[in-house]
């Protein structure tokens, strides 16, 4: 199979393709030939691999693996027309003596084009780009066949795109003539990104802390166990002064009384220690009227849920689990009370009804000189037996 091997300088091209010739010679103990790009490092990993002129590479064993790194020199363009070289035309014939030739070049079109029209399945075409310059990771996007626009962006949404450590091990293996000076890069898009973080956080920043001064919120120290008493000890009382505390200014005192919520007194930092919770609103009634459900708190106060949540509780109810004894389910006039819309009076409680008695009326007693139902009907029936099962009819 032919297996081509492209990226920029830099990109690990030739440290990858090392790595993966060495890795199946090892699991198939077969021979390894290259074209003399790099000097093997002696009693190194590829002590055994072979230096040949890559033209001569029909004289080696069947099931030899070739590497030829720069392969556009052994294997250059050709002019249109000109004749295909011996020993590119018999690359059509490798799979005969079971061959394998791994290319390495910086782009498929530097190479000749009947070369790069070999290159298919089961072989591939995979091309390097290392992610941040210098970094430690490779991109590797792998083709089934050649592909001639594989540098640029957007390429690997037709192939397999993987993420491969960069093999430095490969370093100590051979020597190369090129020094590996890439230096690593962070692209433009990173810097924009670590720019947007950093402004939001600032933004952010500025804006907690002038809510802060709007609202006159502070940040106080927390207060021992004891502090509650001690605190109403040494607060204040009726513009008075505690024992420890400084005289206020009159725009503190100001900012003292002035309500973070405006319309709402109680909101001023002066009634913090007053205004504590101690109950929490919860949905003590619901009610469905038509297409319209709202819920209650247990002051009677209006509370804000959804549709499906107010009618849910309808259904199936709402259990309190803060409750601090068992009580019976209340009656339904007890739980919800309905506020009519003004100019409507309040529906009053309807008085009981006295019971009367009415005589059942005593049956009708034939009189003499007039025909009864029965009569009729047997007088009927006598010259009509149709008219034997005919419904009595009254005579009144």
């Amino acid at each position: 199979m032919l297996y081509l091997i492209t990226g920029a300088n830099g990109a690990g091209k030739t440290l990858n393709a090392l790595k993966w010739v060495r890795e199946r010679q090892v699991k198939e103990t077969r021979p390894v030939c290259h074209n003399g790009r790099f000097d093997v490092v002696e009693d190194g990993e590829l002590k055994d691999w072979k230096k040949i002129d890559f033209k001569n590479w029909q004289d080696e064993p069947d099931g030899t693996i070739f590497l030829v790194d720069e392969c556009h020199n052994d294997l250059p363009n050709r002019p249109t027309g000109a004749v295909v070289p011996d020993h590119v035309k018999m690359l059509a014939e490798h799979r005969r003596r079971g061959f394998d030739f791994y290319l390495i070049s910086q782009h498929p079109g530097n190479i000749d084009s009947f070369v790069r029209r070999l290159i298919g399945s089961p072989g591939w075409h995979r091309h390097l780009k290392r992610t941040f310059g210098g970094s430690s990771l490779v991109s590797c996007i792998q083709w089934d066949a050649v592909n001639p626009n594989c540098e640029r962006n957007g390429s690997g949404s037709t192939g397999e795109v993987t993420m491969v450590p960069f093999p430095k091990h490969v370093f100590g293996w051979y020597r190369s003539a090129s020094l590996h000076t890439a230096k690593v890069r962070i692209p433009k898009a990173v810097w924009i990104c670590l720019g947007a973080i950093a402004t939001v956080a600032v933004a952010g920043y500025f804006g907690i802390s002038s809510l802060k001064a709007k609202s006159g919120i502070a940040d106080k120290p927390a207060t021992s166990a004891a502090g509650p008493q001690s605190a109403a000890a040494d607060t204040p009382m009726f513009g008075g002064s505690g024992r420890d505390r400084k005289p206020m200014t009159a725009l503190e005192y100001l900012q003292d009384r002035k309500p973070r919520l405006p319309d709402f007194p109680h909101t001023s930092p002066v009634y913090d220690g007053v205004t504590q919770p101690t109950v929490a609103p919860y949905p003590a009634a619901c009610v469905q009227m038509g297409s319209k459900c709202k819920c209650y708190t247990q002051q009677a106060t209006l509370m804000q849920v959804t549709a499906s949540v107010c009618e849910q509780i309808v259904r199936q109810g709402y259990f309190v689990d803060w409750a601090q004894h068992q009580q019976g389910p209340q009656p339904a006039q007890q739980q919800v009370q309905l506020q009519m819309p003004q100019g409507i009076q309040q529906p009053q409680q309807l008085q009981p009804l006295q019971a009367r008695t009415v005589p059942v009326p005593a049956p009708v007693q034939p009189q003499e000189g007039l025909i009864t139902p029965e009569q009729l009907s047997s007088a009927l029936a006598v010259r009509n037996p149709a008219y034997a099962g005919l419904p009595r009819v009254s005579t009144r």
